[in-house]
């Protein structure tokens, strides 16, 4: 499998938010190839690999073709609120596209780092260790554990990795969190942000370096990586305007309940990195370090 010189990785939902950064941070001596259901700039169709976990042929087919040495899953169905619309739809990409995954990866003797979430726990009493009884108490979540269990239970060599909060930018990507956030203040919006929602952000480009680690090491099992610092969204919007002195009195705090969501979300839902610190000592940037470089990356792509 690979070149012989340097391993390959096949990323699978390349053109997405997390995909997008596992592509092009800098990460020597792996081969990356971008594989996506719809592939977008900045890929050309002739770059990217065109597959869609739900068809487990086009998986088959794209593994058989790249012969890598590990597959790194960014493909998700993670709108929250999508998903409690539509659970059907969830559970065909988050559980039966790793289905399909993780038998393509068993039949070519192939590696598989997945990627989970926080929300597999109710957030009664985070942050949590890898070890802590789990307790979605939404489709995402639900959908996301069932994934975990379809790995973890098979043979198929590899990590469960969870995160929460993922932050950054990448042109072309739908916002997140963050950008919204930024590009609603910078604006001069108003905008309601929940107070009671609590978790440890995570830098994407961090994020994907450590996964593209883990093709490296032979770990197998759950592990979680996030951001090094706890705090509820309404924390990291008051960062915000402190980092880019943007006005604070444009930013209300709401209760989830006053807020309306669809799907209900765990309210203090961090992850502890013990592991990951005892295994991989990650280096790690703070939350405002980390929103310098994102609201820079976002000025140079606004000319």
């Amino acid at each position: 499998m690979g070149d012989g010189s340097n391993e390959t990785v096949l990323i699978v939902g390349a053109s997405g938010f997390l995909g997008r950064a596992l592509c092009d941070v800098p990460y020597q001596g792996l081969n990356r190839v971008p594989a996506a259901r719809n592939p977008r700039p900045p890929f050309l169709e002739s770059d990217c690999l065109r597959v869609d976990v739900t068809d487990a042929e086009s998986v088959v087919r794209a593994v058989s073709q790249v012969r890598p040495d590990w597959v790194i899953n960014a493909a998700a169905e993670a709108g929250v609120d999508r998903c409690e619309r539509n659970p059907g739809l969830a559970h065909r990409v988050n559980v039966c596209g790793t289905r399909n995954l993780i038998r393509a990866c068993e039949n070519a003797g192939v590696g598989l780092v997945t990627v989970s979430t926080n929300y597999v726990f109710d957030g009664q009493a985070g942050p949590y260790a890898e070890t802590d009884p789990t307790n979605p108490v939404n489709a995402y979540g639900r959908t996301k554990l069932e994934a975990e269990s379809v790995v973890l239970d098979s043979p198929c060599h590899g990590p469960v990795v969870r995160t929460a909060v993922l932050y950054g930018y990448r042109t072309g990507c739908r916002p997140n969190f963050v950008t919204w956030a930024l590009e609603s203040l910078l604006c001069g919006e108003t905008i309601r942000v929940v107070t009671d929602e609590w978790a440890n952000p995570t830098c994407v480009d961090e994020l994907a370096v450590f996964l593209l680690g883990l093709c490296r090491r032979k770990f197998r099992g759950v592990i979680h990586f996030a951001g090094p610092e706890f705090m509820s969204r309404y924390e990291m919007v008051k960062r915000i305007c402190r980092c880019f002195n943007l006005d604070a009195d444009l930013v209300v705090p709401v209760t989830s309940r006053e807020l309306g969501q669809i799907a209900p979300r765990p309210p203090c839902a961090g992850l502890k990195l013990d592991l990951a610190r005892e295994l991989f000592d990650p280096a790690l940037k703070s939350f405002s370090e980390n929103l310098k470089r994102t609201g820079e990356e976002m000025r140079v792509a606004a000319g």
